[in-house]
């Protein structure tokens, strides 16, 4: 089942691709584009075509056209500026409830000798202050990667607030924006960070599509050499139409961001209600620290997590059990643990996302079917028990 023929709400692990982005995408895809890199004019007209794109990520997303660069996806971006910022010798600090792309990356660079640190955070899923405070103390110049927004909860790190303290250290802030951007007002220069990666398919952009910001005097060390495309940090020919549409689809998710915000608002409202008429006990997670509106990430005690999931696949409601690129959907959230969940709740938790145009309509058709679901458990005598 595709994404258009269902109720989805896994808009934070991938949202389909929005037809502006397509439109835009489409003269490149089907004539095809010429090398950016070439002389001709083919060339110059597909090189014209990427730095207009380019100028239209920073003007939505902060910072000066040539601090932006095009990656294939946040996985790539993140991976670009941790390691390209630590090949100096810089020592990391990372937040305990980031993106696998950032933590695997952490743990790779600690198998090599390189000091690494996870930073602890409250129950809020917030950092905690004080030990980012004291890490830096040990660790001066050291490179933070923090999160702007959680990619399972929804929750906001005070990224702004939390940069003065790695300024005064001499460090470098490091910021994902994956589940940031699209989904709340994002500027690279109000944030201070000095790296940021982007992934374009969570606001509707085409997959295999990232940004890298780089604030100018930065220096990364690139992972791949063969090109000196993109200030050399990411060699290889320009993805043409996969630019552009990136672009388009950000423009679109920004234009209309206001006026969507106060929608998904009022859908997680509802649906947030709903659970807890159907569900006793009901936990939310990161209730009491901000959030991007579109996401609800809950814990259904006493629920077979996996066998749920799979019938409201079949009842036409897509949801997930966290982050999409977590090994193993069974596996208990590394963000709950961090958080300190119980262990009896680590196995029930779902994460809704909302998408583009989607509403408190979405969400009270969302809560008829997982009441129809909860009912067809019941009368089936299934037990919804883990333990």
């Amino acid at each position: 089942m595709n994404t258009s023929a269902a109720l989805y709400l896994d808009h934070n692990a991938s949202s389909p691709l929005r037809k502006e982005a397509l439109d835009a995408m489409r003269p490149w895809l089907e004539l095809g584009a010429a090398n950016p890199s070439s002389l001709h004019q083919g060339g110059q007209a597909a090189r014209r075509a990427i730095e207009t794109a380019r100028a239209d990520v920073a003007q939505g997303l902060g910072g000066l056209n040539e601090e932006w660069l095009f990656t294939g996806g946040a996985t790539e971006s993140c991976n670009l500026a941790i390691q390209g910022a630590c090949a100096s010798g810089r020592p990391l600090l990372v937040g305990a409830t980031e993106h696998p792309a950032v933590l695997e990356t952490a743990l790779a660079l600690r198998s090599e000798g390189r000091s690494v640190e996870f930073l602890p955070v409250k129950a809020d899923g917030t950092l905690e202050p004080d030990a980012l405070k004291n890490a830096l103390r040990l660790r001066p110049g050291a490179v933070l990667a923090l999160m702007l927004a959680n990619n399972e909860t929804g929750v906001c790190h005070p990224v702004a607030e939390l940069s003065s303290l790695v300024r005064a250290a001499k460090g470098l802030l490091f910021c994902d924006l994956a589940q940031a951007a699209g989904k709340i007002p994002v500027d690279v220069r109000r944030l201070d960070v000095d790296l940021a990666a982007v992934s374009c398919t969570k606001f509707g952009g085409p997959q295999g599509m990232g940004f890298l910001y780089v604030r100018k005097g930065v220096a990364l060390k690139p992972l791949l050499y063969g090109g000196h495309q993109e200030r050399g940090v990411r060699p290889g020919t320009e993805n043409v139409a996969g630019s552009v549409g990136a672009a388009a689809a950000l423009g679109s998710a920004l234009k209309s961001l206001k006026a969507q915000t106060r929608d998904w608002e009022a859908a997680v409202t509802v649906l947030q209600n709903g659970l807890g008429l159907l569900f006793p006990g009901l936990q939310i997670h990161g209730e009491q620290a901000p959030r991007v509106p579109n996401t609800l990430c809950v814990s259904l005690p006493g629920l077979d997590r996996d066998l749920f999931l799979m019938r409201l696949d079949q009842l036409g409601l897509q949801a997930s059990a966290g982050s999409a690129c977590a090994s193993g959907a069974s596996q208990p959230s590394t963000v709950l643990t961090a958080m300190g969940v119980a262990e009896g709740l680590l196995k029930t938790s779902i994460r809704f996302s909302f998408g583009p145009s989607q509403n408190e309509d979405t969400a009270a058709e969302a809560c008829l079917k997982i009441a129809q679901a909860l009912e067809g458990f019941q009368k089936a005598g299934l037990k919804l028990s883990l333990s």
